[in-house]
């Protein structure tokens, strides 16, 4: 990679950033130029590596959901699949419910995607089979390494996490208390299924 491409992707990766902290503490619906502010760039720049708002809007939802996956696909690397599908669930419904800036725009993300934001919607498609797939691929290894019971129909399960993890975000509006007690009743029903 050239300097000037180097250069150009570390502007790009700042203005992201940037973007992303504005967008959680003020909402997606903030000015390119108080992002741009934030960078100390012109928001020529932002049009330049974004081309408009939506652009941006994608991109931080796009580089949201990665940090997500990056974070819970970590958590849950070591062990047999029964091992790694509970790691799955204990830490998505951690960081979900932990009530950081960053895990409130990406549920506000998650939302604007499902309701208002139809531009949103592809992205939302995408991460949810991208999820799908790798919480059911989760389920078959168990299922091969015998550590999650064979007679189970892995992609039903696979998409019962799933879909409960997803359910979290509307969760997130009852006290943590009961966030916690409900995150707790499912992953012991999950430890009886499997």
């Amino acid at each position: 990679m050239s300097a000037r491409a180097a250069a150009a992707e570390a502007t790009r990766a700042r203005l992201l950033d940037a973007a992303i902290d504005r967008f959680a503490a003020d909402g997606v619906g903030v000015s390119f130029d108080v992002v741009a502010a934030d960078v100390g760039v012109t928001k020529g720049a932002l049009y330049h590596h974004f081309g408009s708002k939506e652009g941006l809007v994608k991109a931080v939802y796009r580089e949201v959901i990665r940090r997500h996956a990056d974070r819970v696909v970590a958590a849950c690397s070591e062990g047999d699949g029964r091992t790694r599908l509970l790691a799955l669930i204990d830490v998505s419904a951690r960081l979900y419910l932990s009530g950081t800036p960053f895990y409130r725009l990406l549920s506000h993300m998650h939302t604007l995607a499902a309701t208002s934001r139809p531009e949103l919607a592809d992205i939302a498609r995408k991460m949810q089979a991208n999820q799908r797939r790798f919480m059911t691929e989760l389920v078959r290894m168990g299922q091969q390494d015998g550590s999650i019971r064979p007679d189970l129909d892995a992609e039903a399960v696979g998409l019962t996490v799933n879909a409960t993890l997803m359910g979290l975000i509307a969760q997130q509006l009852d006290p943590p208390t009961e966030q916690r007690r409900w995150v707790a009743k499912f992953r012991a029903l999950m430890e009886d299924l499997l």
